[in-house]
């Protein structure tokens, strides 16, 4: 009669172990690229959304709508508002969240806000303005042109 134990040797438990390892070792980074893209597409989304929102609203209001920063002077990476600023004191229609630690959004030197006229074109700055969004290896570009548009990569041209 034959009393073997059944189970696995010594060697075909660590080699596993190894396979399991070398395959841990390739996901990981690709996880943590694809969380990363896709928190980015999030954000600049919600950046998107937020501009579109005042643009139309100052279409439907008939009067100027503005995107800055809550805090006057303040980093376009922490919550922005869209107001009616021809009300005082600014109605607030809108709070576009705060980016994420680590992500950092680029717009030419000098743009405090954005404003949108009563047609929905972009009354200020008087020059179209191009949002680069950095979070990681991820990058995203959001062009706010003349007229209005609000486009995610491509150009106003």
């Amino acid at each position: 009669m034959d009393h073997r134990t059944k189970g696995f040797t010594l060697i075909e438990l660590l080699v596993s172990l190894a396979v399991f390892l070398i395959l841990i070792t390739l996901a990981v980074p690709a996880f943590t690229r694809s969380v990363q893209g896709t928190k980015a597409d999030t954000e600049i989304g919600d950046l998107q959304r937020g501009l579109n929102f005042a643009r139309l609203e100052a279409i439907d209001r008939g009067v100027s709508i503005r995107v800055r920063p809550i805090a006057v002077g303040g980093a376009w990476t922490g919550d922005l508002a869209v107001y009616d600023s021809t009300n005082t004191p600014a109605n607030v229609l809108r709070v576009v969240p705060a980016l994420s630690s680590g992500a950092s959004l680029t717009l030419p030197s000098g743009v405090t806000a954005i404003d949108f006229n009563n047609l929905g074109g972009l009354s200020a700055p008087a020059t179209p303005v191009v949002i680069s969004y950095v979070l990681g290896a991820q990058t995203r570009t959001l062009n706010v042109c003349l007229n209005g548009r609000i486009l995610l990569g491509g150009s106003c041209g």
